[in-house]
C-alpha cells in the first residue's frame, strides 16, 4: 500500500555491471576469435548464369563425382586383369588317398579268395580292373603287392602336391612310367597302376573366391583415385559462366554453398574466453588488489587486446605472398606486453600477452608453433620494457623483440621441416618488422591511452614533471630552503626505492612536489628562514599547528591547479599521514594543562591519510629523516644513526606505515640505505676535520719543540 513515504530509485551496483560488460567484451572478442569459421554462402542454381566469379577461399583437394566414376572404370579394368587363385583342397587329397587305401584292402581280400578257389567272382568296386590285369596281380608275391600300393600312394601324392586341375591319363601314365623305370615290372602292373590312380584321383585345384577378392581389392587399393583441387584464390566459377554441379559440388567441398556456421564451436570458445578472464581477474584479485578494484585498467587491457585480436584476423584474410606464405609472423602481439607494461605492470603485462596468444591461436584454427611464437614475441617484449624511463627506449625494445622473433620463427620453421631458404629470408624480414611496428604504435597509442584514463606512467612523470616545471622553478624562487630540502628527500627515497625495488621515477618525482604546499607562507618552515625571526613565536601552538599541517592541503589545491597526475596528488596528502605534530603538542601540553589523552593528539594529527602505497611511505621516511638530520647541531654518525632508529621505531609504533605494503624486511632495508648515503656525506666531512686538526697539532709541535 502506498504510505505517502518517497519511492527509491534502484540501480545496480557496480560489480554487477562489471560482470555484464565483462561477458560482453568476451562475447565480443570470442565473436571475432570464431569468425574465420563463418562460412561464406553462396547461392547458385544449376543453369543459371554466375553473377559473381566466386575464388578458392582456401586449398582443397576432394573426389568428385566425376572423378570417382573415372577412378570406378579403372579398378573395373584392373580387376578384369587379374587371374582367378585357385588353391589345393587338401579335404579332396585325404579322400582320394582314402579310397586308394580301401581299394588295396579290398584286392589283397579278392587276391586271399581267389588263391584258394579260382572261380571266385572280382568284386563290383574292383572291376574297373581288367581280368586279364587280374590275373597277372594275383600271381604276384605279396611283398611285390605291397610295393605296387606303396609307388602307386606315392605317384598319386606325386600329382595331388603338385596340383591336379583336370585328369588326364597321359599326364598319368608318364608320371608312373617316370617312378618306375628303375623297377623291373610287367607291362600289365604299369598299366595297373596306372588303372587304380585314373580311378581314385580327382581334381583338386579348387577356385579360392577369398584369395581372388583380396588379390582384387589389393589392386584396386594400389590405384590413386582421380581427384579435383583448387589452391588458395583460385577461381572457382567465372562471371557470366553458366553454373554446372561440378560448380556446386566444389562449392559446397569448400563450404561455399548452402552451410550455416557451426555455433557449437563459438560456444567451446566463448567457454575458454570466460575461463581466461576468470583467470586474469583472480590473478588481480591475489596479487595486484588495489589494481582489481579500478575498471579502467579493464577497459585500458580490452582495448590493446581488441586491437591486437582484430589485427591478427585482419592478417588471416590476406592472401599468401611468395617466399612467406601468410603474414601469422606479423601478428603485433609485442603491443601487449608493451604498453600493459609501462601502463600498469609487467607482470600483468605477461598473463595478458598469454591471452591473447590463446586466443589468436584459436583463431589460427589451434596452431601450436603461432601459439609458441606469439608466447616468446610476448615475454621479451614485457622484459624489454621493463624499468624503462624515456620513451625513445620503446624502438630498442623493438629492437630485440624483432629479433628473438627472427630466433623462433627460424625454430619453427626447422621443426616444420621447411627447406626453402627463401622461406626463411622472408619471415624473418616479417618477423623483424614485427617488433619494429609494434614498438611504433605502442609509443603513438600511449599518450592517448595515458590522458584517455587518467594513468600516469614513469615516462610521462619524467618528461611533464621535472625539475624544469614551473611550480619547482616557483618554489626554488619562493621558498629556497624547502626546494634544497626536497633535492635532498629525492636523493634519499630514490636510494630506497632502487634498494627494495619500488617504483625509482615515481618515487623521486613525488619527492620534488611533495612540499610545493609550503610555497604559500614559507616562511612558516624552518628551512626557509633565513632571518632568525619565527612566526609561530608569536602565535598559539594550536594555530601554529594548523598552519603547519595546512601545507599538504594547500599542496594539493596548488597540483590539482597546475594539473598534476593524482599519484604526485597522493605523495603530498600522504607523505605527513597522520603523524603527530609532536613540537606544537608538546609546547600546548606545557602551556594549557593538557592530558596525554588519544583525543588530545587527535587534535595536533596531520589530516592524512596515511600513505596507501610503498612509494608513499617511503617518501614519508626519507621527509622525516631530512628534515630531523639536517636541525641536527654537530651531527655525528652514531647520533644520526640513533636519530633515525628513532624515527623508524616511532613511525612503525604509531603505525604510520601500516597500510602501504612495506614489510619489515624492506623497512629494514630503506633503513640501511639512508644510514649509508648519510654515512658518505658525513664520514667525508669528518674525516677533513680531523686531518686539519693533525696539521694544526703538528704545526705547534714544530713551534714548541721542548
Amino acid at each position: 500500500m502506498f504510505n505517502g513515504s518517497k519511492t527509491h530509485k534502484h540501480f545496480l551496483p557496480l560489480s554487477v555491471i562489471n560482470t555484464l560488460l565483462a561477458a560482453l567484451g568476451v562475447l565480443a572478442l570470442s565473436f571475432v576469435v570464431f569468425s574465420p569459421n563463418i562460412p561464406h554462402n553462396v547461392n547458385l542454381d544449376k543453369g543459371e548464369l554466375s553473377p559473381i566469379t566466386v575464388v578458392s577461399p582456401r586449398f582443397v583437394e576432394y573426389e568428385s563425382e566425376k572423378d570417382q566414376a573415372e577412378t570406378a572404370k579403372l579398378q573395373k579394368q584392373r580387376a578384369s586383369l587379374v587371374a582367378p587363385i585357385y588353391s589345393i583342397d587338401e579335404t579332396i587329397n585325404k579322400s582320394i588317398k582314402s579310397k586308394t587305401v580301401g581299394f588295396f584292402t579290398q584286392a589283397r581280400l579278392y587276391r586271399a579268395q581267389i588263391l584258394q578257389d579260382s572261380n571266385t567272382p572280382i568284386p563290383t568296386s574292383l572291376k574297373f580292373i581288367q581280368s586279364s590285369k587280374w590275373d597277372a596281380i594275383v600271381l604276384l608275391d605279396d611283398k611285390t603287392f605291397s610295393s605296387i600300393e606303396y609307388f602307386t600312394l606315392q605317384i598319386t601324392d606325386s600329382l595331388l602336391v603338385a596340383g591336379v586341375k583336370r585328369v588326364r591319363k597321359k599326364t598319368i601314365q608318364r608320371a608312373v612310367k617316370k617312378n618306375l623305370t628303375k623297377l623291373d615290372l610287367e607291362q600289365s602292373v604299369e598299366s595297373f597302376i596306372s588303372d587304380v590312380i585314373r580311378q581314385f584321383i580327382r581334381p583338386n585345384f579348387v577356385y579360392s573366391e577369398a584369395k581372388t577378392k583380396q588379390l582384387i581389392e589389393e589392386e584396386m587399393a594400389a590405384i590413386q583415385p582421380f581427384t579435383t583441387s583448387y589452391k588458395k584464390g583460385q577461381p572457382v566459377i567465372y562471371k557470366g559462366e553458366t553454373v554446372t554441379n561440378i560448380h556446386i559440388e566444389a562449392l559446397k567441398q569448400l563450404n561455399l554453398y548452402g552451410v550455416r556456421a557451426n555455433l557449437i564451436k563459438y560456444f567451446g570458445i566463448f567457454i575458454y574466453g570466460c575461463l581466461l578472464f576468470i583467470l586474469f581477474e583472480r590473478f588481480l584479485y591475489y596479487f595486484s588488489p588495489k589494481l582489481h578494484q579500478r575498471t579502467a585498467y579493464y577497459v585500458v587491457i580490452f582495448i590493446i587486446m581488441s586491437i591486437v585480436i582484430v589485427s591478427a584476423r585482419l592478417l588471416l584474410e590476406v592472401q599468401e605472398i611468395k617466399y612467406i606464405g601468410n603474414l601469422q609472423f606479423l601478428i603485433p602481439i609485442p603491443i601487449v606486453a608493451m604498453i600493459i607494461s609501462l601502463l600498469i605492470t609487467p607482470n600483468i603485462a605477461m598473463i595478458s600477452g598469454t591471452i591473447v596468444s590463446i586466443f589468436i591461436g584459436l583463431m589460427y584454427m589451434g596452431d601450436f608453433y603461432l601459439l609458441v611464437y606469439l608466447f616468446f614475441s610476448s615475454c621479451v617484449a614485457t622484459f624489454a620494457t621493463y624499468k624503462m624511463f624515456r620513451r625513445t627506449d620503446l624502438v630498442k625494445a623493438g629492437y630485440v623483440v624483432g629479433l628473438v622473433n627472427i630466433i623462433v620463427m627460424i625454430a619453427t620453421g626447422l621443426l616444420l621441416e621447411v627447406n626453402d631458404i627463401w622461406w626463411y629470408g622472408g619471415n624473418a624480414l616479417v618477423a623483424f618488422g614485427n617488433g619494429l611496428l609494434s614498438s611504433m604504435v605502442s609509443l603513438a597509442l600511449l599518450p592517448y591511452l595515458e590522458s584517455t584514463f587518467q594513468i600516469t606512467t614513469s615516462l610521462s612523470l619524467l618528461e611533464q614533471t621535472g625539475l624544469n616545471h614551473p611550480l619547482i622553478k616557483r618554489l626554488l624562487i619562493t621558498a629556497p630552503g624547502t626546494y634544497q630540502h626536497s633535492l635532498m628527500v629525492a636523493n634519499l627515497a630514490e636510494a630506497a626505492a632502487e634498494a627494495i625495488d619500488a617504483d625509482v621515477i615515481q618515487t623521486r618525482i613525488g619527492a620534488y612536489f611533495h612540499d610545493i604546499g609550503k610555497m604559500k607562507r614559507p616562511s612558516f618552515f624552518t628551512e626557509n628562514q633565513m632571518s632568525g625571526e619565527n612566526p609561530h613565536d608569536v602565535l598559539s601552538p594550536r594555530m601554529s599547528k594548523i598552519i603547519i599541517s595546512a601545507h599538504a592541503k594547500d599542496g594539493v589545491e596548488l597540483a590539482q591547479k597546475y594539473k598534476l597526475p593524482k599519484v604526485l596528488q597522493d605523495f603530498i596528502l600522504q607523505h605527513h599521514g597522520t603523524t603527530l605534530v609532536s613540537f606544537f603538542y608538546s609546547q600546548a601540553k606545557a602551556e594549557e594543562n593538557l592530558d596525554d589523552s588519544e583525543s588530545t593528539k587527535e587534535e595536533f594529527r596531520y589530516p592524512g591519510p596515511k600513505p596507501q602505497f610503498k612509494e608513499s611511505g617511503i617518501l614519508m621516511l626519507a621527509d622525516s629523516v631530512e628534515a630531523a638530520v639536517r636541525s641536527m647541531d654537530k651531527p655525528t654518525l652514531p647520533k644520526i644513526e640513533n636519530l633515525i632508529d628513532k624515527i623508524f621505531y616511532d613511525k612503525i609504533n604509531d603505525k604510520q606505515l601500516s597500510e602501504c605494503n612495506l614489510s619489515l624486511k624492506e623497512i629494514e632495508t630503506i633503513r640501511q640505505t639512508f644510514l649509508k648515503l648519510f654515512h658518505g656525506i658525513y664520514h667525508t666531512r669528518l674525516d677533513y676535520q680531523e686531518e686539519i686538526a693533525d696539521i694544526i697539532n703538528q704545526t705547534k709541535a714544530k713551534q714548541n719543540p721542548s
